[in-house]
């Protein structure tokens, strides 16, 4: 679980390598939509760059064994909000597999 908050304080911080801390170095990120995965340390790095200003709040959380899933909301101030969900899979320490989904909250 520690990883997995790790990875999303460093996102909504803006902070590449606070996200990459804490992931293996083959670790895999699925973007929603099916277009590309990010792949490896520095695809955690590029994820935190280039997601947007948003501001995401998590809810919930639990752990099922080395996945650990958060589920919060994703906000773009006067524009949507998305329910998300978080899914990370671990090593038992560090992230091997990031992927996440959104659903309109509006």
């Amino acid at each position: 679980m520690e990883a997995a908050r790790t990875f999303m304080d460093a996102l909504e911080a803006r902070d590449p390598e606070r996200a990459a801390s804490v992931c293996a170095e083959d670790v895999q990120i699925e973007l929603p939509g099916g277009d590309r995965d990010l792949v490896g340390k520095e695809g955690a790095r590029q994820l935190v760059r280039m997601a947007p200003n948003f501001l995401r709040r998590i809810r919930d959380g639990e752990k099922r064994g080395t996945t650990v899933i958060l589920r919060g909301l994703t906000r773009a101030p006067g524009h949507f909000a998305n329910y998300t969900t978080w899914t990370f899979e671990t090593d038992g320490e560090l992230i091997k597999h990031v992927k996440f989904a959104w659903r309109p909250a509006n």
